[in-house]
């Protein structure tokens, strides 16, 4: 009878053991699902979501980044186009002089009679690259015609600058005296 007292005690000891052994791992399997599995998956959500705003900052700045650089693109060709068309203007010709012939056609073509034009013998430097040659223009004739030779001084395909203008109304009402001081550009190394 000790034998089976023996044997029951052992099975019961065994009993309880496995029960602790199952009520242990339930107990633990049942905490993680309840306790440490959902924040985990909080965090790991947490962490996919900080992930894809890093990439979406990212994405962002990048796209501000190459727009920029296309803006200065953009920017730096309008420059470089008015700067060809700038340097397409200036003076052709290797002498001043070569100037006179235009303005005294654009001044008979307008009716206007030429008074004085000659060079002032002074020139103006312009950002070290360029030298503005002075020359002085005297005419007379009527206020249209001269508007007529001062759009013939714009259209021209070469610089000519009016730095001066006076305008004097003479005896005849609709004659006037327009003296001006013009102004051609040629670039500083090449001295006209």
């Amino acid at each position: 009878m000790k034998n089976q007292f023996q044997f029951w005690l052992e099975a019961i000891q065994m009993k309880y053991l496995v029960a602790a052994i199952v009520i242990y791992f339930a107990f633990t399997g049942s905490s993680l699902q309840v306790l440490i599995l959902p924040e985990s998956q909080r965090y790991d959500e947490a962490v996919l979501r900080q992930n894809q705003l890093a990439e979406t900052y990212v994405d962002l700045v990048s796209l501000d980044i190459e727009r920029a650089i296309e803006n200065l693109n953009i920017q730096l060709a309008e420059l470089d186009s008015l700067e060809k068309i700038f340097t397409s203007r200036l003076l052709q010709s290797s002498r001043i002089n070569s100037i006179f012939p235009i303005i005294d056609k654009y001044c008979t073509a307008s009716l206007l009679k030429v008074v004085t034009l000659e060079p002032v013998n002074k020139f103006n430097t312009i950002q070290n690259e360029f030298e503005a040659h002075l020359i002085r223009l005297s005419t007379i004739g009527r206020y249209p015609d001269f508007l007529k030779f001062l759009n013939l001084l714009e259209d021209h395909a070469e610089w000519i600058l009016i730095n001066d203008l006076s305008v004097k109304p003479l005896e005849r009402g609709d004659y006037g005296r327009y003296d001006l001081t013009l102004s051609v550009l040629v670039p500083k190394d090449g001295k006209k």
